[in-house]
C-alpha cells in the first residue's frame, strides 16, 4: 500500500503516493505511537519539509480549515492527531488507482521541481499532484488553502531520487486497522477487569460495613461516652483521638462502597468557584498551625457545569486533602478553576497544585488503584483518589496527575454547561 487515503472534497476523489520514507515513518508511528517528548512531531517534521505529497495531504486535511497559514510543526501535530483513524477508515481506499506505475515517471518529475520551491508555494501548485489521479481542482478550493510556513529551511535542495515512489508491500491501512482492533480488545479487556474488581470490592465493602461499622459505632459511642465525665485533659485527648480514629475507619468504609456501587449523579448547574470556596473554607481549621498557605483563583466569569453538587465538593475536598497530607507542614495549595474551550466540546478543568513531594513513576501509575499507597511521597491512603476518579467519569469527565521533581498538580474535567 503506497497510497495516502483519499482527498475527498464535494463528491470528488484525489490520491497522492506514499514515499518509501513516510511509509516507514508512518508504520513506525502506528506501531508505536507514544514516544519521549514530542519526537514523533519532529520526526514528521523533518519528512514534511522534503516530501510535497505528504505536505499537501496534511494540508488538506488539517483542521479545522480556517487558517490562513500552517507552520510544519502544526501540519505534523494535525497528522499525528488522527493518523490511524484516517488509514483505518474503511473508504479510505475505495476506488484508489489499480495502475500506479503508470505514474512514477510524473511524480518523480512533480519531485524535482517541488522540492526546489519555497514551502510557502506548495499549497498553490498543489493542483498539479492532485490532477494527475482526479478531476482538475476548483479555484476556489486553491485558493482557499492555508500556506506553509517553515522558518527553519524554506527551500530545501535534493538530490534525485527515482525510488521513492516505487511502491512498497506494506500495507498500511490493513496494519492501522489490525493495530485498532487490538487497541479495542485491550481496552474492553481492562474495562471487564475494572468491572469484575468492582463487583468484587462491592461484596467485600458490603460484609466490611455489617461486620465492621458496628464495633466500630459502639467503639465511637462508649468514648464519647468516657469524654463527658473525663476532667483529665490528657485522657480526653486520648478519647478524642479514639473517636476521631473510629470516624476515619468508617468514612474508610463508606469510600469503597461508594467506589463500588456509586448513586446516580442528582445534576444541577453547578458554578464551580463555589465548590472551591466552600473547600477552602472547611479547611482552613485543619491547616492552622501547620503553616500552609491556601490561596483559590478564581475567575471573574461564571464557570458552570451540570453536576452533582455534593460529589464535586467531595471530590475536591479529597484532592485538597491529599495534597495537605503530602506537604506535611510548611508549603502551598493553590486551587483554581477555568473553561477550556479550545476543543469542540468545552470543559471545565479543576486544578489542585502543591508544594509537597513529587510522584515517583509507580506511585503516579497506580494512584488510582484501591487502597494503592504511595506512603513515601504521603498520598494515595484509602481509596480517596479513586473515589475521585469516579466522581469524575460519573461526570463524563477525567482526572489526572502531573507530577515534577517538586510538586503535584491534580487536574480533574468535567463538560461545561452548553
Amino acid at each position: 500500500m503506497s497510497w495516502l487515503p483519499a482527498i475527498r472534497i464535494a463528491g470528488n476523489r484525489w490520491w497522492l503516493p506514499l514515499s518509501r520514507p513516510a511509509v516507514d515513518l508512518i508504520a513506525a508511528a502506528l506501531v508505536e505511537p507514544q514516544m519521549p517528548g514530542n519526537a514523533w512531531q519532529q520526526a514528521f517534521a523533518e519528512q514534511l519539509r522534503v516530501d510535497p505529497p505528504l505536505a499537501i495531504f496534511a494540508v488538506f486535511t488539517y483542521e479545522p480549515r480556517t487558517a490562513e497559514e500552517l507552520s510544519i510543526d502544526d501540519l505534523a501535530s494535525g497528522l499525528l492527531a488522527k493518523l490511524r483513524d484516517r488509514f483505518a477508515s474503511g473508504d479510505a481506499f475505495l476506488g484508489v488507482p489499480e495502475d500506479r506505475d503508470c505514474y512514477v515517471t510524473k511524480w518523480n518529475e512533480l519531485y524535482e521541481s517541488f522540492i526546489r520551491l519555497p514551502l510557502s508555494k506548495w499549497s498553490i501548485a498543489a493542483e498539479l499532484w492532485l490532477k494527475l489521479t482526479g478531476p482538475a481542482v476548483p479555484k476556489v478550493i486553491i485558493d482557499s488553502l492555508p500556506k506553509i510556513k517553515d522558518e527553519v529551511n524554506p527551500i530545501i535542495v535534493r538530490g534525485s531520487d527515482t525510488s521513492r515512489y516505487m511502491g512498497s508491500k506494506l500495507n498500511l491501512s490493513l496494519m492501522a486497522r489490525r493495530l485498532r482492533r487490538a487497541q479495542t480488545l485491550t481496552t474492553s479487556f481492562g474495562d471487564a477487569i475494572q468491572e469484575a474488581k468492582r463487583a468484587s470490592l462491592k461484596q467485600f465493602a458490603y460484609g466490611l460495613s455489617h461486620e465492621i461499622n458496628n464495633p466500630l459505632a459502639n467503639i465511637s459511642a462508649r468514648a464519647q461516652g468516657l469524654m463527658r465525665d473525663e476532667a483529665d485533659s490528657a485522657r480526653k485527648t486520648s478519647l478524642q483521638r479514639i473517636i476521631d480514629q473510629s470516624m476515619r475507619a468508617h468514612e474508610m468504609i463508606a469510600d469503597l462502597m461508594f467506589y463500588a456501587h456509586p448513586p446516580d449523579p442528582c445534576r444541577a448547574d453547578v458554578d464551580l468557584r463555589l465548590v472551591l470556596t466552600t473547600v477552602a473554607k472547611q479547611t482552613e481549621e485543619s491547616i492552622q498551625g501547620r503553616g500552609i498557605e491556601l490561596i483559590v483563583r478564581n475567575p471573574k466569569l461564571e464557570v458552570k457545569s451540570q453536576a452533582d453538587l455534593a460529589m464535586m465538593t467531595e471530590a475536591v475536598r479529597s484532592l485538597v486533602r491529599n495534597s495537605i497530607e503530602a506537604i506535611g507542614c510548611d508549603g502551598r495549595v493553590e486551587l483554581s478553576c477555568s473553561i477550556d474551550d479550545r476543543q469542540k466540546n468545552p470543559v471545565v478543568v479543576i486544578k489542585i497544585s502543591d508544594s509537597g513531594p513529587g510522584l515517583s513513576d509507580e506511585a503516579r501509575k497506580h494512584a488510582f488503584d484501591p487502597y494503592f499507597s504511595g506512603r513515601e511521597a504521603g498520598r494515595g491512603l484509602g481509596v480517596g483518589l479513586c473515589r475521585v476518579q469516579r466522581i469524575a467519569t460519573l461526570h463524563h469527565g477525567g482526572v489526572s496527575l502531573i507530577s515534577g521533581t517538586a510538586g503535584c498538580t491534580a487536574r480533574l474535567w468535567i463538560p461545561a454547561s452548553a
